[in-house]
């Protein structure tokens, strides 16, 4: 029996789409479909059966699936036994993060990782959460980076934890205060992140809980953007504390408190399936986080 063929039959299986496992393994489509062919000759059965446009399990796919999934763990648990032995690690981790995130938070992380283990590739997507969530679940990636999720297939574990806070330029009326009001802020030109976003959830909540109309002119879908228009003087906004840090230390930005306003968190998770075996790499990769970053539920 073909492991490559095993590792198709589980691909198609989890994604439910030859196209899909296709795209996930970088083979063609036509490739995949002999695949499963050849291993239901081996089988003397078939696998999946179609409904319509959908394929799914037959009665004997069902019955093979748990044994494929342990058959690849068993033979990768294997080879990393191996490298263990000849003191490397070696092997891809596939990793789909917010952009906050992969923006301010990864780089770093991921130059230390790759120091202590040269020999793992890392692959990085990027998304909005619901977006990560969606790639975890249809095991597109092994580990997600996300924001307020929650599905109950998932595995959760904070990783890190910021918050929002009010930054003004160089030369604003609130640039040499320490405190201001919320209704202060209500009354000055305020560049939002665009509506329904997690950000514009906080900070309109806040406005909300005070009953407080804001004077709103520009909304963004980026942090970056949001932080240059501050800095051309078109306004002031609420930026996650991580993203201005170097903006702060130069006075191009300055932090300002404002007062009796609730602590708007943002706070980063590491996500994974919960039914999801976990090989050498994955483990070590948790493990590094955790001890950088992270303080596990």
């Amino acid at each position: 029996m073909n492991t490559d063929h095993v590792e198709c039959f589980v691909m198609v299986a989890m994604s439910g789409s030859f196209s899909k496992a296709a795209n996930l393994l970088y083979l063609s489509q036509p490739t995949v479909s002999q695949r499963i062919k050849a291993l239901e000759a081996d089988l003397n059965c078939r696998l999946f059966q179609r409904t319509g446009h959908a394929i799914a399990l037959t009665e004997e796919g069902e019955s093979f699936l748990p044994y494929a999934k342990n058959m690849l763990q068993s033979l990768q648990d294997g080879q990393q036994a191996i490298q263990r032995i000849h003191g490397k690690l070696e092997g891809e981790l596939s990793v789909a993060s917010v952009f906050g995130a992969a923006f301010y938070l990864l780089p770093q992380l991921v130059e230390q990782f790759q120091t202590l283990y040269p020999k793992v590739k890392l692959t990085l997507l990027t998304g909005h959460s619901h977006q990560v969530l969606d790639m975890v679940l249809n095991h597109e990636v092994s580990f997600g980076i996300a924001r307020a999720v929650n599905h109950p297939q998932i595995r959760r574990i904070p990783i890190l934890k910021d918050d929002m806070l009010l930054a003004v330029y160089p030369g604003h009326p609130f640039h040499d205060r320490k405190q201001v009001t919320i209704e202060d802020v209500a009354k000055e030109r305020l560049i939002l992140f665009n509506r329904g976003s997690l950000d514009w959830t906080l900070i309109n909540g806040a406005f909300s809980h005070y009953r407080l109309d804001r004077h709103v002119v520009m909304e963004a879908d980026n942090i970056e953007v949001v932080k240059r228009m501050v800095k051309q003087r078109l306004g002031i906004a609420f930026l996650p504390r991580f993203s201005i840090l170097h903006d702060l230390e130069r006075d191009e930005l300055r932090e300002v408190e404002v007062a009796g306003l609730p602590q708007l968190n943002r706070n980063f998770e590491l996500i994974y399936l919960k039914d999801m075996s976990l090989n050498q790499i994955m483990e070590q990769f948790i493990g590094f986080l955790c001890q950088h970053h992270a303080q596990p539920e």
